[in-house]
C-alpha cells in the first residue's frame, strides 16, 4: 500500500521524476514478497497513472479494479490562452535582422559557425545566430562584445543597439501586457519557495484582455483542475481457489463489511470505488485546514454532489409485503409482514451512497511531521483514508509494506487499524520525519 512518485515534477523534486512508478522492476519486488493473493494499493496522478498501472500488470500482479479519490481542491496548474495571447510578444523580424546582418560579419572576416561555435565551447550554438529560421537568437552582450573583440569588426551602431535592446527584454511579456486594464483583485492559493515549502495565499489583479485576438479566446485554458487521484488495486495470483488461498495465507479477499458507507456502520452499503473526502481551507500560517468544519463549504465534492442529486429518497421496498412472499410448506399466510429497510427510511443525497472522509483533502498541520529545522513533506495522505485502504485490504495482524513510506502515514495507518508494517524511505530527512511519527505515539 503506497503513494509512490507520480512523475510531474512536483514542486521541482527530483524524486518526482525518477520514472521509478514505472518501472517494472520495481513491482517484480513488492509481487515477490507478497504472499499469494495479497493486494497492491497504489496511488497515481491522472495523468501518468496509466503507465503505473502498465508496469504493474507486467511485474505479475492481476489488475483488480481502480479507486478514485476525489477532493475537488487541487489546483488548477494550466495556462489562460487569453493571457497567452497578450503576453506574446513576436521579436522574430528583430532577431532576424540581427542573424542576416551578423551572418555578412562573418563572411567579410572570414569565419565559420565551427569557429564561432569553438571559440564559447558550443555545439551549433552559431547556426541559430547566423540563421533566418524561426530558430533565429541573438548573443548575450557579453558573448556580443568577446565576438567582436575575437573575430576582428566592428559593428555598426544600429546593430550594437539591436543587441542591446533584444537582451534588454528577453522573456518581458508584449506591450498588449501592460496596456490590460485591472477590473479588481482576487485571492489564490499556490505553494511557497523553499525546498520544503507550505501553502501560501496572496491577491493578483483581475485584468480584461487588451486585443480583439485575447478576448476571443478569453476563458480558455490548457488545463482542468485536478480533483481526483486514481488508485490501481491489483492482487498478487492466487495458489488454488480463494477459500483455499484465504485459509492457507489470509490473503485474496477484501475486508468490504468493515468498510461499509456510512463509514463504521455495519448495516451500510457495499463500500464503492469512489472515496470523496471534504473540501480543505488555507489558514494565515499557510497550513491546510479543514474547510467544512461548519458545514460543506462551496466546492466541496460531498456537497457538489447532493446539490446535483438532489434530495432522494430509498424507494425499494414498501412498509409492508403480503406474507405470501414468505409462504413454506409448513405455514399458510401470516398476513402482513414488515419489510426492512422500510421506504422512505433512508434519504438524502448522492454522496451517501460513497465513503466520505471528514478530513481535509490533503492531511491537517497535526498529521504532518515537523523536523525543529521546520522540514516537513509535501504531499501527505490523510490518515482516515489510509486506515480505511489498510482495513479493506488486510486482515488484523497482517503485514502491511509501503516502498515509499515518506512521513510514515500508511505506517500509522497500519498501527491503528491492529496490523504490522513496513516502510522503506530513499530520503533522510524524509525517513527521520517517519521515524518521529511512529515515535510520537
Amino acid at each position: 500500500m503506497t503513494d509512490p512518485p507520480y512523475e510531474l515534477g512536483f514542486l521541482g523534486k527530483a524524486w518526482d521524476s525518477s520514472g521509478i512508478a514505472y518501472s517494472v522492476e520495481l513491482w517484480a519486488e513488492c509481487l515477490r514478497v507478497l504472499k499469494p493473493g495479497g493486494h497492491l494499493a497504489a496511488f497515481g496522478a491522472t495523468r501518468t497513472y496509466h503507465r503505473m498501472a502498465v508496469a504493474v500488470e507486467d511485474a505479475g500482479f492481476e489488475i483488480r479494479d481502480s479507486l478514485h479519490w476525489m477532493y475537488g481542491t487541487g489546483f488548477p496548474k494550466g495556462q489562460d490562452v487569453g493571457k497567452l495571447i497578450d503576453r506574446r510578444r513576436d521579436d522574430h523580424p528583430a532577431r532576424r535582422r540581427f542573424t542576416t546582418e551578423f551572418a555578412a560579419l562573418r563572411d567579410s572576416v572570414g569565419w565559420t559557425n565551427p569557429q564561432i561555435d569553438a571559440l564559447f565551447g558550443f555545439n551549433g550554438m552559431a547556426q541559430h545566430w547566423t540563421t533566418q529560421r524561426q530558430s533565429a537568437a541573438v548573443p548575450t552582450v557579453e558573448q556580443w562584445e568577446q565576438l567582436k573583440a575575437e573575430m576582428g569588426f566592428e559593428a555598426p551602431a544600429a546593430l550594437d543597439d539591436l543587441v542591446h535592446e533584444l537582451n534588454g527584454r528577453k522573456n518581458a511579456p508584449g506591450e498588449a501586457w501592460e496596456e490590460r486594464k485591472v477590473i479588481g483583485t482576487a485571492r489564490r492559493t499556490r505553494a511557497g519557495s523553499g525546498v520544503f515549502p507550505q501553502l501560501q495565499s496572496d491577491t493578483f489583479d483581475v485584468t480584461t484582455p487588451a486585443t480583439a485576438e485575447a478576448a476571443r479566446w478569453e476563458g480558455w485554458n490548457t488545463a482542468l483542475k485536478p480533483g481526483h487521484e486514481p488508485i490501481v488495486l491489483a492482487r498478487k495470483p492466487l495458489e488454488g481457489t480463494v477459500a483455499s488461498n484465504v485459509l492457507a495465507y489470509g490473503t485474496g479477499a477484501m475486508n468490504t463489511a468493515a468498510c461499509k458507507t456510512p463509514l463504521g456502520d455495519p448495516e451500510g452499503r457495499w463500500p464503492t470505488n469512489v472515496l470523496l473526502s471534504h473540501a480543505w481551507a488555507v489558514d494565515e500560517a499557510g497550513w491546510i485546514v479543514d474547510g467544512c468544519a461548519d458545514g460543506c463549504a462551496e466546492g466541496c465534492p460531498v456537497a457538489e454532489l447532493d446539490g446535483q442529486s438532489g434530495r432522494l429518497t430509498s424507494g425499494a421496498n414498501p412498509r409492508r409485503r403480503n406474507a405470501d412472499k414468505f409462504r413454506n410448506v409448513y405455514g399458510d399466510f401470516k398476513g402482513q409482514a414488515a419489510c426492512k429497510p422500510v421506504r422512505g427510511a433512508d434519504s438524502g443525497g448522492a454522496s451517501r451512497f460513497y465513503p466520505a472522509f471528514r478530513y481535509q483533502a490533503k492531511a491537517p498541520a497535526s498529521e504532518r511531521p515537523r523536523l525543529p529545522d521546520g522540514t516537513t513533506h509535501p504531499t501527505v495522505k490523510p490518515i482516515a483514508l489510509m486506515r480505511w485502504l489498510v482495513r479493506l485490504l488486510t486482515a488484523p495482524g497482517g503485514l502491511v509494506l509501503d516502498p515509499f513510506a515518506g512521513t510514515g502515514t500508511t505506517l500509522e495507518a497500519a498501527r491503528l487499524e491492529g496490523c504490522e508494517s513496513i516502510g522503506v524511505e530513499a530520503k533522510a530527512e524524509y525517513a527521520e520525519l517517519c521515524e518521529q511519527r511512529i515515535r510520537r505515539d
